[in-house]
């Protein structure tokens, strides 16, 4: 007879044990998507092997906590919408507004950035030093962006293009005045042209962004719970300034 409990209290052991397993496993790993937003997010590293440091970032983190990730790279309306299909988890990173809170659930503060007006012609940022300013002004915005929700409200009249870069290309053409947008995005592309010299930038505000996971996703909460845990680790041990050296910022 005691023998016969053994083996009964054995097999219970052992199927919990596989039970914990086949859990844990589901929850190892997290799918995302992610914008092609360079230096935040590159879809196509170059020969250094960046891959951007928000993924860089939250990689890390999740790493830490015993996570890895299955990224998805998509158009922003479509990661957006995607990020709450039962298929994903969530979005790689993404600010707040209208609306998103109802399906979204926001991490801790990744990082700030800056957002501003961009001119090819100093005189376009004359007097402008706050987006209701741009009222009948003729600016382009990345569609989808909430920068863009900004512009329709100041009355200005709003070009919504598919990318930061296609917004560039815009304003040196002549084809709009200004263009509204993150900063660094910006500055990636023009760095990589080789015309672009005398484009003015003003600072309209700073933007804090986040990790955004579904709250459909079965995963979510404890994901969040643990990514805090380690972004929190991150930003004490210096991780968070290494990585963000490496892509020439510096972390404040």
């Amino acid at each position: 007879m005691p023998l016969l409990r053994l083996l009964l209290l054995c097999v219970a052991l052992l199927g919990g044990a596989v039970a914990f397993a086949g859990a844990s496993g589901a929850q190892q790993t997290l799918r995302l998507t992610c914008n092609d937003f360079p230096p935040h997010k590159i879809e196509q590293p170059g020969a250094d092997g960046q891959r951007g440091f928000d993924v860089d970032i939250i990689t890390e983190a999740f790493r830490r906590a015993g996570w890895s990730l299955d990224i998805t790279f998509l158009p922003w309306k479509r990661a957006l919408e995607f990020a709450t299909r039962p298929e994903y988890d969530g979005v790689c990173s993404c600010s707040r507004a209208p609306g998103r809170e109802e399906t979204l659930a926001f991490s801790d503060e990744i990082f700030a950035v800056s957002v501003g007006l961009f001119a090819l012609d100093p005189a376009a940022l004359e007097g402008v030093t706050k987006v209701a300013e741009l009222k009948d002004r003729s600016v382009a915005v990345v569609g989808g962006y909430n920068l863009e929700g900004e512009l329709d409200a100041a009355g200005a009249k709003v070009t919504a293009t598919s990318t930061d870069k296609r917004a560039l290309d815009m304003l040196l053409h002549g084809n709009i005045d200004l263009i509204y947008a993150y900063e660094l995005p910006t500055r990636h592309f023009m760095r990589t042209r080789t015309l672009i010299k005398g484009i003015e930038y003003r600072e309209m505000r700073r933007n804090p962004y986040y990790l955004c996971l579904s709250r459909q996703s079965a995963k979510s909460t404890q994901a969040m719970a643990d990514f805090n845990r380690a972004l929190a680790e991150m930003k004490v041990d210096s991780t968070m300034k290494r990585i963000l050296r490496r892509y020439r910022i510096e972390y404040p």
